[in-house]
C-alpha cells in the first residue's frame, strides 16, 4: 500500500497539451481539477476546488470570467496554478507570479514551465524523506523544523523578488 508521501512523490500536474481542448461548463472543470488535485484535498482535508472559490477568483481578476459560462484551456492552467499555490501564497501574490511567468513566456510555455518546477520540487523533498539513507544525523531528526523555516524563507525570497520585479 502506498503512503501518502510516495502518492505525492508520484504526482504529475497535467501538462498545456493534456489539458482538454475544448470549453468546459463550471462542474466539468471543478471535476477536472478535483479528479488531477485529490492527492492534495486527501492531504488538507477540504475541498480544493469549488464553483464558488472560481466565482471568487474570477471577481478578484486573478482568472478571466468565462465565455458564455464556458471556461478554456487557459482558464483550467491558471485554475491548477492559484489551487496548489494558494496553500502558500496570497491571492494576488498567485496573480502576481501569473502576471510575472506570462509576462516573460507564452502561457502554454509558462504553465508547462510551472508543472516541471512543482514536480521536480516535490521530487527533491519527498525523494529525500522517503529514502532514509539519504537523511543523516541531525537531518533526520530536524527535518520536520527544516522544511518550515525553508518554506518561510523561499516565501519572503519570493514576496522581495516579486516586489523587485514589479517596482
Amino acid at each position: 500500500m502506498k503512503t501518502i508521501s510516495q502518492e505525492i512523490l508520484n504526482f504529475h500536474c497535467p501538462r498545456w497539451n493534456e489539458l482538454p481542448d475544448l470549453d468546459l461548463y463550471m462542474d466539468q472543470l471543478v471535476s477536472i481539477l478535483e479528479k488531477n488535485l485529490i492527492i492534495f484535498e486527501e492531504l488538507w482535508g477540504e475541498k480544493i476546488i469549488t464553483s464558488m472559490m472560481i466565482n471568487n477568483y474570477v471577481k478578484q481578476k486573478v482568472v478571466d470570467p468565462p465565455i458564455k459560462k464556458r471556461y478554456n484551456r487557459e482558464h483550467l492552467a491558471y485554475f491548477f496554478v492559484v489551487c496548489i499555490m494558494k496553500r502558500v501564497l496570497s491571492i494576488s501574490e498567485i496573480s502576481d507570479l501569473i502576471s510575472y511567468l506570462t509576462s516573460l513566456h507564452s502561457i502554454d510555455y509558462a504553465y508547462n514551465l510551472y508543472c516541471d518546477e512543482l514536480e521536480r520540487a516535490i521530487k527533491e523533498v519527498f525523494a529525500t524523506t522517503l529514502d532514509p539513507r539519504k537523511m543523516k544525523g541531525p537531518d533526520k531528526e530536524l527535518i520536520i523544523l527544516r522544511s518550515a523555516v525553508l518554506a518561510f524563507a523561499n516565501k519572503m525570497y519570493f514576496q522581495v523578488g516579486i516586489k523587485n520585479r514589479l517596482q
